[in-house]
């Protein structure tokens, strides 16, 4: 089995080292002797068993930048160089890079510049002792890539084969560095990573004009996509936070027909525009909407208003959303970068960045604006195109459909084979799990419900009443006493569960019939529970029609 996947790596890295191409006549020997060995010997080349030669991974570490980059004084060769690490069976060799980058400095987020091989490389090595023992003068089948890290992250030593890490300015690279041979690699590998940012910025550059020429056949018919009224654009913008498009378009229709616009959502009542949002979710968006429909009214004469600053100050609006009114309705270069359009742009420029860093996004944002003003006009269907194909083409899971996408021309994830391992993110930490149960107390026809305090998840929402834990049948009763609601009959239990985004709900649901309605609830009949009051989904999926 050991072999099998030995050359099933080997055979990997020979695709990926397909789109390495030799700039000069040192480097295509290097590449054919690398590639040589890997016909030879087959994955011994991935360890540092075999000692005529094996392959290494470098990060080639440098600041946003691109005018200092990060070394450590490595013992073994009594001069500062480049991070980097022996492969040890791995045909990952991107990430072994990154791996040893962060273990020789201390730096906790370096990031991939792009997924692309910088320089292949036969380097020597000189005979030394490590932990010990004697390493004989062998060569190193280096592998680089280009990474990012930010200055202001703290640097640490790794002991047992370093003696210092800094940050060291690219005119000084001469004064540090007394490999002499090294110089010209690490000179190259300068000059391509700025190279290769160049190109991702001119990649972003070259995006409007196939994205506009794309969408207006493409487009979906959605209904917020009628006209630029900024109500309707703004509705449908705060819906389709964290919501699927099929979902909302129920939605948005009943609520305009509630609500036909600002004045009439102002004069709402928060529970009016909970139940007209009732099953949609994330309720504080709705808090928002009808605080930020009063400010409209209040503030801006019922006009809603057509600046980027005023509309993003108005509760519960991002930049994102301001991004998106501004561009769709105002035609202001404001792009509207979410998710979609980070994975887009993470993709087309291969860019290995985590695209839910706030660096990143401003990056995209900043690049995207550079191209809005150069199309005056179209930034609205720029703002729309870009959502589409990353709603459509550009898919988040699974196998995006490049046969199909406007920018496959352009995509240098798709020339690299790096589709599939972009977008980047940081890793989500486990959702919290909390336990509940939850009583459905039913006296002469009407039900218990209440509200919950003015803080925390589902604040100011009608819940039925519920404890931490989960509880026996005889502590249920209990509990159902100490409210001073007469217990009578245990109907049913039911269990049921709930996700939200960073905390999972295990419920136990307990049916039982009361013999008194204490004052601390309020008593509703299961059809003005239906029609009159907003349940949460967490607490609606414990509901029962009479």
């Amino acid at each position: 089995m050991r072999n099998v996947m030995q050359e099933m790596d080997v055979s990997d890295w020979k695709e990926r080292l397909a789109a390495y191409v030799p700039q000069d006549a040192q480097e295509q020997a290097d590449y054919e002797e690398i590639c040589k060995a890997a016909e030879t010997d087959g994955g011994q080349i991935l360890y540092r068993s075999r000692n005529a030669g094996h392959v290494t991974c470098s990060g080639f570490v440098m600041n946003p930048a691109l005018d200092a980059v990060l070394m450590v004084y490595h013992n073994i060769y009594d001069s500062f160089a480049w991070t980097g690490g022996h492969a040890d069976g791995s045909a990952d060799f991107l990430w072994t890079a990154v791996r040893e980058a962060k273990e020789e400095t201390g730096v906790r987020k370096p990031f991939p510049l792009s997924g692309v091989i910088l320089s292949l490389d036969v380097l020597p090595v000189r005979a030394h002792v490590k932990n010990g023992a004697e390493v004989p003068a062998h060569v190193h089948y280096n592998v680089t890539y280009g990474l990012i890290a930010d200055p202001k992250e703290i640097l640490s030593v790794k002991p047992d084969e370093n003696q210092d890490v800094r940050w060291i300015p690219v005119e000084q690279l001469t004064q540090v560095c007394r490999e002499p041979h090294m110089l010209p690699v690490y000179e190259k590998v300068i000059a391509r990573m700025r190279a290769c940012a160049a190109r991702q910025k001119q990649v972003m550059a070259a995006l409007a004009e196939p994205l506009l020429a794309w969408y207006p056949s493409h487009a979906r018919d959605l209904p917020w996509r009628h006209d630029r009224e900024p109500y309707y654009i703004w509705l449908s913008e705060i819906m389709l936070q964290q919501t699927r498009v099929e979902a909302v378009k129920s939605y948005y229709q009943r609520f305009l027909e509630v609500f036909p616009d600002v004045h009439a959502l102002a004069a709402a009542t928060q529970d009016q525009v909970n139940k007209c949002w009732e099953g949609l979710g994330y309720y504080s968006r709705a808090a928002n909407l009808r605080k930020a429909a009063g400010e409209i009214v209040e503030k801006y004469n019922g006009i809603f208003p057509s600046a980027w600053e005023e509309v993003r100050s108005l509760p519960g609006i991002g930049g994102y959303t301001a991004g998106a009114i501004c561009s769709i309705c105002y035609e202001l270069p404001t792009p509207a970068v979410d998710g979609n359009v980070l994975r887009v742009a993470a993709r087309v420029t291969d860019n290995f960045c985590e695209i839910d860093r706030t660096e990143q996004k401003e990056a995209v944002t900043k690049n995207l604006a550079e191209v809005y003003q150069s199309h005056p006009g179209s930034c609205g269907m720029l703002t729309q195109a870009l959502m589409e194909l990353g709603a459509t083409v550009c898919l988040p899971n699974g196998q995006p459909l490049c046969g199909e996408c406007p920018l496959a021309a352009l995509c240098t994830a798709r020339k690299n084979n790096d589709v599939m391992r972009l977008p980047q993110r940081t890793a989500k930490k486990p959702r919290k799990m909390e336990q509940y149960t939850v009583f459905v107390l039913c006296c002469d026809g009407k039900y218990a419900v209440r509200k919950r305090g003015a803080k925390g998840l589902l604040h100011g929402l009608w819940e039925y009443p519920n404890i931490p834990g989960i509880c026996t049948a005889e502590e249920a009763i209990a509990q159902v006493s100490a409210w001073r609601c007469q217990p009578q009959d245990l109907l049913q239990t039911v269990e049921r569960r709930h996700i939200f985004t960073h905390v999972e709900w295990e419920m136990y649901g307990v049916y039982l019939t009361c013999a008194r309605q204490d004052e601390q609830f309020v008593w509703l009949s299961a059809q003005k529970i239906a029609e009159e009051i907003s349940l949460p989904t967490a607490f609606r999926q414990f509901f029962r029609e009479e």
